[in-house]
């Protein structure tokens, strides 16, 4: 929730937030994100910083769709994920595409 903090118009669906199951974030009606569990993000991404986000630690996430990367938060083998700046590409990415 605080990556996507300073992002602007965002929405945000939990439907059990006293149990926080998942947590979806979206923009002009499409979902950009979302978290599962304590320990792991998934980000909807262009071709490119897809890319990107499978050569840093993501991995791809092909059932929720071939646009989809997911990360582990919390890897002892692995520099810390920014979510910030995943959070903010993947919002971008929605924000800026053709309607």
């Amino acid at each position: 929730m605080k990556a996507v903090e300073p992002l602007g118009d965002v929405q945000t669906f939990c439907p059990d937030p006293h149990e926080y199951r998942y947590v979806m974030v979206s923009t002009k009606n499409v979902v950009f994100g979302f978290a599962t569990g304590m320990t792991s993000v998934a980000f909807r991404l262009d071709e490119r910083f897809k890319q990107r986000a499978l050569l840093t630690g993501g991995v791809a996430l092909p059932g929720c769709g071939p646009e989809w990367v997911g990360f582990e938060v919390f890897r002892s083998d692995w520099p810390k994920v920014d979510l910030e700046f995943w959070a903010r590409k993947a919002y971008v990415i929605v924000r800026e595409a053709q309607p």
